[in-house]
């Protein structure tokens, strides 16, 4: 299983979608607060044109993901990390 960083709120819906769906499948993931972690806000703006987007979720290493999703479905969720299983 690749290593899984979202970087989102804790009020934000598809952030609290996201991390549900993830542990309701078991997979483990690392969780920064944008808004209580300067270092997760500058890196979540660099996904996203300086802007403040939640949650962006990176797949594999962090340093050089995979695949970065920005507000995913779970769908797309759960294509990106078999997709990275399958190719990492």
């Amino acid at each position: 299983m690749p290593p899984i960083l979202i970087l989102g709120r804790d009020d934000c819906e598809d952030t609290i979608r996201s991390r549900a769906h993830l542990a309701a499948r078991g997979i483990p993931c690392d969780y920064r607060n944008v808004t209580h972690d300067a270092e997760a806000d500058a890196l979540n703006r660099s996904y996203n044109g300086g802007n403040r987007v939640t949650p962006v979720i990176l797949i594999g290493d962090p340093e050089r993901p995979g695949r970065v999703l920005i507000e995913p479905s779970n769908d797309a969720l759960d294509a990106a990390i078999a997709e990275v299983d399958l190719t990492g």
